[in-house]
């Protein structure tokens, strides 16, 4: 017969063990569902966190500025008759700086001579969405080689402008620049307005309103532009509902089908940011003539990627911008070579100089003997 306190050891004995065992159970082998069931949760979290990402920092995924105190033409090869800095202010008070470059026809002019109002035609020129102005020097060149007055004011937040970019900041930005150039004296059928890649969205915008206010520009020009942003930005997130979260979405596609004046769009065959797929499908969303009855073009420049427009298949590129200026202005003069003047002037020495080498006379011969 056990004793009391010996029956009473004996069932904390048995309360330890239950526990012991209860423990036991709890460190048993976690089995296949938690561990799914973990990674699930971490990839989710991670998906919702590159989604909130997108949704709050999408400026600073599309904008990408260069900015600096101050941008002198002359400090990018242009010389005082050639380029002037410029500026002017947006509706809503932000300043905005550019630059006026001059045609080949006055590059030997005095600065005063940059009288816009004379010029026969401008192209308004809207850059993408990286750098500045700056980075544009070699594109303004060769518009200037086709004897075309260039204007280009930077975004706000880039360059030396002020302000911070926004879709609809860019579309108030472009519209100042057209304003600017109808206060000197330009008229609407001599400007062509000229974007590259996100600047083709604003082009398209601008041109867009302004066909509908029925001042319809000279013409329109697009280089390497997307029908929409989700578009591109779909191809750099694959797995994310862009078209949900984008605020910014310059939807080219569908304004350009308003755009009633002549269409020039130029796209890059080797484009790996916007495929020339998309550059097409945005082209078919244009009217097939504008009210003129000039057909709408599309040029494919066979080795262009998206930054090199211009400077790969430089000849076409030239040669449709050429066309197009003439097909505005039938009256502009094109300089074909940029020597022109020089070859010009080493003809006409040629020309008074024999074969034997020596001067001919600029007395008149006398006249045949009978």
């Amino acid at each position: 017969m056990r004793s009391y306190s010996e029956t009473v050891s004996l069932s904390q004995a048995e309360k330890f063990a239950q526990a012991a065992g209860a423990g036991d159970e709890q460190k048993s082998p976690r089995g296949l569902n938690y561990y799914v069931r973990r990674i699930v949760t971490y990839l989710l979290c991670g998906y919702l966190c590159l989604c909130a990402a997108l949704y709050l920092f999408q400026k600073r995924f599309i904008y990408h500025p260069h900015t600096e105190a101050s941008i002198s033409p002359q400090d990018y090869g242009f010389g005082r008759s050639q380029a002037v800095a410029i500026e002017t202010q947006s509706s809503d008070g932000v300043t905005l700086k550019g630059w006026h470059v001059a045609g080949r026809a006055q590059a030997d002019r005095e600065i005063m001579s940059l009288d816009l109002s004379k010029a026969v035609l401008v192209d308004l020129f809207f850059c993408g969405n990286g750098g500045n102005r700056a980075d544009r020097s070699a594109t303004f060149r060769r518009i200037m080689g086709e004897d075309v007055h260039t204007v280009c004011f930077d975004y706000r937040g880039y360059g030396d402008s002020g302000g911070s970019p926004s879709e609809e900041g860019l579309a108030r930005d472009a519209r100042a620049a057209w304003d600017f150039l109808i206060l000197k004296g330009v008229p609407p059928k001599r400007i062509v307005i000229h974007g590259e890649s996100l600047g083709g969205a604003v082009a398209i915008r601008l041109a867009s309103e302004l066909c509908a206010e029925g001042a319809t520009p000279g013409g329109l020009i697009t280089e390497a532009t997307f029908p929409r942003l989700s578009t591109i930005a779909a191809r750099q997130f694959p797995l994310v509902p862009v078209s949900l979260l984008l605020t910014e979405k310059f939807p080219s596609i569908e304004r350009i089908g308003k755009v009633t004046c002549p269409i020039l769009m130029l796209h890059g065959a080797q484009d790996e940011l916007v495929p020339l797929s998309a550059g097409r499908e945005l082209f078919a969303a244009a009217p097939e003539q504008s009210a003129t009855m000039s057909r709408k073009e599309f040029v494919q420049l066979p080795t262009s990627g998206h930054n090199n427009m211009g400077e790969a298949d430089a000849m076409e590129y030239r040669q449709a911008l050429r066309m197009f200026y003439t097909k505005i202005c039938p009256d502009l003069v094109i300089t074909r070579d940029p020597n022109a003047k020089e070859t010009k002037q080493k003809a006409r020495e040629e020309r008074k100089t024999p074969k034997d080498g020596s001067r001919r006379s600029k007395t008149k011969p006398a006249p045949p003997a009978n």
